[in-house]
């Protein structure tokens, strides 16, 4: 065995083990503390991932870099606004009671049950979600090929999740006290292809850098970019896409509308669409990619300067 592989099987080992044997004690722990924030014991068992994931031991409680303050809000923010903005069907109404509806994605449906989806009223293409979680997604390109029993066990498999208490760290709480619901979107992409998915990094409402996710055939695809559209550049050991891209004719507007969703928040990524030059609203996402994965972009070099503008109320 290479020392290459050898390094990459000891990987798999490690992120194997603490699936196995922290995940469960932190999610444990935090079913224990309830909506309470994050004591020391806590921290220090989610401590113990956020080692893992970065290789560096974290300041929690009074944090510095953007990776310690997004890992501080999961632990000890209780804001009810965020189960709010959390829930992709209540959001709705917080959109447009701040910027107005027109950025919103048609709604076609919504309920408690999988079995009462109307699939006879629906057109060839739409998107099903569950309203309470990441990744709980159904997208449908074309309805004569869509196996709906098997949908329906899906759907019924997530409204029966906490995503809060049954994934990962126990530590999204924003998720955790949303009453679950399907919601069915119209899908906005382009024959059977998803819109280009523009995140945008906003810091007491300010944009300061977005990555756009192409969606291809051979998967995700992102870059990173500043507010006026130029592309980072980062070191040899961060994997860098080369993808085919250009300005949208609306981006200035796309930066408006996500500041102006995000005003209020000291942090906040706000993920839009653009198609046929028109905008839509996606999710509010306050802890982009959670506990267990790297960042679309180069945190190393990004983490101390991000932290700087992140400018957190209050403090543990």
């Amino acid at each position: 065995m290479t020392k290459s592989a050898s390094k990459e099987l000891a990987k798999k080992i490690e992120t194997r083990l603490f699936k196995l044997l922290l995940w469960p004690v932190c999610r444990a722990y935090a079913r224990h503390l309830g909506d309470k924030p994050a004591d020391a014991r806590y921290r220090f068992l989610c401590s113990l991932q956020f080692w893992r994931v970065y290789r560096f031991w974290p300041d929690l409680v009074q944090p510095r870099l953007f990776s310690e303050k997004l890992w501080s809000r999961m632990l000890h923010v209780r804001d009810p606004l965020f189960t709010l903005i959390c829930d992709k069907l209540r959001v709705r109404e917080y959109v447009t009671k701040k910027v107005g509806g027109e950025c919103l994605i048609p709604l076609l449906w919504s309920g408690e049950e999988p079995k009462n989806i109307p699939f006879d009223d629906l057109p060839s293409q739409f998107v099903m979600k569950a309203n309470h979680g990441s990744g709980y997604n159904i997208i449908v390109t074309d309805k004569t090929k869509l196996d709906q029993a098997s949908a329906k066990r899906k759907l019924k498999k997530w409204l029966g999740e906490n995503f809060c208490s049954d994934k990962y760290l126990g530590s999204e709480w924003g998720y955790k006290n949303i009453k679950p619901h399907i919601t069915i979107e119209l899908f906005i992409g382009d024959k059977d292809k998803s819109p280009a998915d523009y995140k945008f990094y906003c810091f007491s409402g300010r944009v300061e850098l977005l990555t756009l996710h192409v969606n291809r055939p051979e998967g995700v695809k992102s870059i990173t970019l500043n507010r006026s559209f130029e592309r980072y550049r980062f070191g040899p050991d961060f994997k860098q896409y080369e993808i085919n891209y250009s300005r949208p004719a609306n981006f200035e507007a796309m930066v408006q509308l996500a500041e102006a969703l995000s005003e209020g928040f000291d942090f906040m990524r706000v993920d839009l669409y653009s198609t046929e030059n028109r905008i839509y609203f996606g999710e509010f996402t306050p802890y982009p990619v959670g506990v267990s994965k790297f960042y679309s972009f180069d945190i190393a070099s990004l983490d101390p300067i991000l932290g700087e503008k992140w400018k957190m109320k209050g403090s543990p």
